[in-house]
């Protein structure tokens, strides 16, 4: 995988540091560009403008009109701190990077930011079906990595039969490398005589990268089996590879 841009979804600062930990690391290895994206949330930005909406306080319990002023201010000192914390891991590691802050809904907002990027990067709070929708209509390869270290399984990646074998090989030797943990390719496909065929190929491929890995089939047309195997690998990361996407 030769990478030239790589885009990052930034949240808060705390809930961001794994991503942007896994993001840095990839870009320095392929020495590749760090675009970080700060999404203001438009929904709760239009939530603090109506007249009835109220915030409960965490130390009173008490109920008081949302002022979106002060959302506004808190929101731009997130963005300030994410900066900081952007700087604090890309810079140490020579990495080139950017930040743009924009509103609206981060995945939309993610996903359009990513058209022409060789890979985008985002975190989860758990590994339910939140993390596959994120990559629904993806332009590129999605890594998404969860917010707490909890998950101490393989780099987990689900792979396309459209996709072909030495291609997906090529592109995960550099993920796999900074994630850590090992690998396990989750292999979709409707056809199964395909599928097997596919993973010959790829495991001749995983052969000549000196790779090692694990590798499932699973039925194309059963999300929820696939959900249940990422679920099972607690996987520290998920690699979805998107058929449109091979590294170029």
């Amino acid at each position: 995988m030769k990478a030239r841009r790589i885009v990052l979804g930034l949240g808060p600062a705390p809930q961001s540091r794994a991503a942007l930990e896994a993001a840095a690391a990839i870009a320095r290895l392929l020495d590749a560009e760090l675009e970080a994206l700060y999404v203001e949330s438009e929904a709760l930005l239009r939530l603090a403008g109506l007249p009835f909406a109220r915030e409960v306080g965490s130390s009173s319990a008490s109920a008081r009109p949302l002022d979106a002023a002060a959302v506004e201010r808190a929101m731009r000192a997130q963005a300030a701190e994410a900066r900081r914390l952007l700087a604090g891991v890309a810079d140490p590691r020579a990495v080139s990077w950017t930040l743009r802050v924009t509103r609206g809904a981060e995945d939309e907002q993610l996903r359009a930011a990513s058209s022409g990027a060789d890979l985008a990067v985002a975190s989860v709070s758990r590994w339910g079906p939140e993390a596959l929708a994120m990559a629904q209509g993806a332009p590129t390869t999605l890594l998404v990595v969860p917010r707490t270290g909890r998950f101490t399984g393989p780099l987990a990646a689900v792979c396309p039969v459209a996709i072909p074998p030495a291609q997906a090989v090529a592109l995960l030797r550099s993920l796999s490398s900074a994630v850590g943990g090992g690998l396990t390719l989750l292999v979709t496909g409707e056809d199964l005589v395909a599928a097997g065929h596919w993973c010959e190929e790829a495991g001749a491929a995983l052969d000549a990268a000196g790779m090692r890995a694990r590798l499932e089939i699973v039925r194309e047309s059963q999300p929820e089996a696939l959900q249940a195997a990422i679920e099972r690998l607690a996987p520290r990361a998920v690699a979805i590879l998107a058929p449109a996407a091979a590294p170029r």
